[in-house]
């Protein structure tokens, strides 16, 4: 079995959970990355490696297929968001149609939590609690919002990793808001369309991995870690959580937008108890480790949903409050251009192995 893991980036750690799920579950295969960047971290980790031109290039997607119509995987997976939009736009159906299993949300769907601001309409469409955003170019309404709440979130519509969130007490929102309307240049009022403004609804953030079968279906696990601590717009510390008080929310979001595979979901749960939410993103995301360390493995689930084969029935259980902590890592490998390394798409890392349960 191949599979293709594509601006898999540092994650190193996911490259080494689904190397071992295919060795625990007796099966040979293997990961193979593909990558803009030929130094990141999964690059040589993976069992090989391929270079692409940026999902920005219009090289990016006729090399995609000449990618995957040499390596024929049975699975391939994305961890970037924008990348992700790209792929929604029609080129994962040519994967499909080429016989790849794709877990990647429909068109419309991905657009739906890609903007910030379709994203809370569609989701109040369907009955789940978030905070209402309004545009920054809509006066009335931020100054609506801000008189009417304590705390004012600011963020870009089309974030990702948390780009741009900053958080402001109402009056020094206020002051900001105003200076911004006032000072900016022409070329930044006509940004203002991609920075939303929202209340801060407060209370204690939580993290969430709602999974389906990579082609889609009803929820089949959901688990949850409660965010203790973030760097660079990622759970950097986190403790696992019953996941009892968010399993009608997983349906709900699964109903309203036909998830494939695995979606990393972000809630805000305040003094009310009500859940809200305020982001969704359509791959792995930063908070999964916590709950792997703890017991899940989502690796192993893919391979059976992808293969056809009946799961474990403990891959989606794990140890509840049990604490995780990101630390730095670092792997050597031999540049791509050294003689060491050729082929080129076969880097060799200088030291190597697979880790087990026990952290990064």
């Amino acid at each position: 079995m191949r599979i293709v893991i594509s601006s898999a980036g540092r994650r190193v750690y996911l490259v080494q959970w689904f190397r071992e799920a295919l060795y625990e579950a007796g099966i040979v295969g293997e990961v193979i990355v593909i990558e803009h960047d030929p130094n990141a971290a999964t690059a040589a980790a993976a069992d090989s490696y391929r270079p692409i031109p940026a999902f920005t290039s219009p090289d990016y997607a006729p090399a995609m297929l000449d990618i995957i119509d040499e390596l024929r995987p049975e699975l391939f997976l994305s961890l970037n968001d924008h990348e992700l939009t790209t792929l929604s736009e029609g080129l994962a159906d040519e994967l499909r149609a080429r016989g790849v299993v794709t877990p990647v949300l429909e068109q419309q769907s991905h657009r739906a939590v890609a903007d910030k601001l379709m994203m809370s309409q569609v989701l109040q469409n369907a009955g789940i609690c978030t905070p209402r955003p309004v545009l920054l170019p809509d006066v009335a309404a931020v100054h609506d919002l801000i008189s009417s709440t304590n705390n004012i979130i600011v963020k870009a519509r089309w974030g990702s990793g948390s780009s741009g969130l900053r958080r402001f007490p109402s009056h020094e929102a206020r002051r900001r808001v105003e200076g911004r309307y006032q000072n900016a240049t022409d070329a930044e009022a006509l940004g203002f369309d991609d920075i939303i403004v929202q209340p801060d609804v407060g209370g204690v953030e939580y993290g969430l991995d709602v999974i389906t079968a990579v082609r889609g279906g009803p929820v089949e696990g959901v688990l949850a870690r409660q965010k203790l601590g973030m760097r660079h717009g990622e759970t950097s510390n986190a403790k696992t959580v019953k996941n009892t008080p968010f399993i009608g929310l997983a349906a709900a979001l699964n109903a309203a937008l036909g998830i494939r595979g695995s979606v990393d979901v972000d809630v805000l749960v305040a003094d009310d108890d009500v859940p809200y939410v305020i982001d969704v993103n359509p791959r792995f995301g930063g908070g999964y480790p916590f709950v792997h360390v703890a017991g899940a493995d989502v690796p192993h689930f893919y391979l059976a949903s992808t293969l056809g084969f009946t799961p474990r029935p403990d891959w989606d259980q794990y140890r509840i409050g049990c604490i995780g902590s990101k630390h730095e890592g670092i792997i050597g490998f031999d540049a791509a251009d050294t003689p060491a390394a050729q082929p080129a798409n076969r880097r060799q890392p200088l030291t190597s192995s697979i880790q087990k349960r026990v952290g990064i």
